[in-house]
């Protein structure tokens, strides 16, 4: 790598550059809680189970097993593949996935009934979520128990699948609407009684601060034994999911909730791809995801789904490597000459499966965009020309309100060129 280094700031040999993404170097300095991080994190993805809570969002048998291959193959340690007693179809899916000796944890969701456990075992997943909501106005007129009587039918719940051999975990969910003091009381009272595996909380309605949840998950980490694991599940409605993530694991989580292209329940769920990326390539973080694979899922999802993310959504949006601002590429283009490949991105592409970055003509573009394309299609012109064909291409994409493609671009060049 041929970059002369200036001395405010060393780029090479530190944990923030490398020839294929530039972050932060506030992420690693200690006053930034860095040292708080783990190693790792494991990531639970529940794009089959909640992400079919998306409105008018319908697995069919064979999407549901085609998904978690995926999935499996993308490296995520656990797969939430539905609820057994739901149907017919998501039994047999479980079984078959169950059957196939995968390298990620098939995991089967119940609530804290005996129909839905029994249903649970006979799937053969490899361990069971039983959940219930841990917020005293919905267990008071919604489900008409007490938080004794709440705890109770947890801690016997997971005892009975654990006694049939199978690993459970306690989901206790809308828990960031309750009072610290009932959320601890549940959950220690749950891991000292029946020691699930993990007891996993979820800020079912995106209605808590990231600092609110750094500060339950600390506490939640004093009370609770270390042995049994904290995950972390959470929805995105006021866009602070990923921030939650971050700060959830500087408390004490290490498993994550999440689905691919974000698909969940209202506004959904935090990001499979957002999660795998954010960890490994802000704060070197390994999540055990392959990122080169995200891509080829995201389509798959989006394919099966017939659901897109937003053009611009990290990591898997349509455009997100599309550049067309002349400043933005004249800058790029210099970069690159000194060697600082991630120069007006924070990773290349390719680190996630992408082809980029991708220069577009449009409105936008200044004469390096057009120098760019010429030399890419081997054309030469003198900077005059150059100056022409860039006003033109300005004012067709005001028109059209687009970037243009290729054949347009050309269709241009070549009235100015002859």
């Amino acid at each position: 790598m041929n970059i002369r280094e200036i001395n405010e700031m060393k780029l090479l040999g530190t944990p923030y550059f490398d020839n294929s993404r530039w972050v932060s170097p506030m992420n690693f300095m200690s006053e930034a809680s860095y040292k708080n991080f783990p190693s790792k994190i494991k990531i639970h993805d529940v794009t089959l189970r909640d992400g079919e809570q998306t409105c008018g969002l319908v697995w069919r048998e064979d999407e549901r097993v085609r998904i978690a291959l995926a999935l499996d193959e993308l490296g995520v340690s656990s797969i939430e593949v539905g609820m057994p007693i739901v149907s017919e179809e998501n039994m047999r899916a479980i079984q078959l996935l169950s059957s196939m000796n995968l390298k990620a944890d098939i995991v089967a969701f119940a609530r804290a009934l005996k129909k839905d456990l029994d249903a649970s075992v006979e799937s053969g997943a490899s361990r069971v979520i039983v959940e219930h909501a841990v917020n005293p106005y919905l267990n008071e007129y919604v489900y008409r128990v007490s938080k004794e009587e709440l705890i109770n039918r947890v801690v016997e719940s997971i005892l009975y699948v654990k006694d049939l051999g199978i690993r459970a975990t306690f989901m206790g969910w809308d828990t960031t609407r309750s009072s610290v003091d009932y959320v601890l009381d549940v959950f220690s009272e749950v891991a000292a009684k029946a020691n699930p595996e993990s007891v996993v909380f979820v800020d079912s309605f995106g209605v808590a601060t990231p600092f609110a949840i750094n500060f339950i998950f600390r506490k939640l980490r004093e009370k609770i034994p270390q042995e049994v694991e904290l995950e972390f599940h959470v929805h995105n409605e006021f866009g602070l999911a990923m921030g939650s993530v971050l700060a959830a694991v500087a408390g004490g989580a290490r498993v994550i909730h999440s689905s691919v292209n974000g698909l969940g329940e209202r506004t959904g769920n935090v990001a499979t791809e957002q999660v795998a990326a954010a960890f490994q390539l802000l704060l070197n973080v390994d999540t055990g995801v392959n990122l080169n694979k995200i891509w080829r899922v995201s389509k798959l999802v989006q394919d099966i789904a017939k659901l897109s993310p937003g053009y611009n959504a990290p990591v898997v949006g349509e455009r997100l490597f599309w550049v067309e601002s002349g400043i933005v590429v004249d800058a790029m283009r210099k970069l690159n000459k000194v060697g600082l490949e991630p120069a007006m991105s924070p990773y290349m592409p390719i680190l996630v499966g992408r082809e980029g970055p991708v220069v577009k003509l449009g409105a936008f573009s200044g004469s390096a965009s057009v120098e760019l394309f010429l030399e890419s299609q081997n054309i030469s012109a003198t900077p005059d020309e150059i100056e022409k064909i860039t006003e033109r291409i300005r004012k067709e994409g005001r028109i059209r309100k687009t970037v243009l493609d290729e054949s347009e671009v050309l269709r241009i060049v070549k009235s100015i060129l002859g």
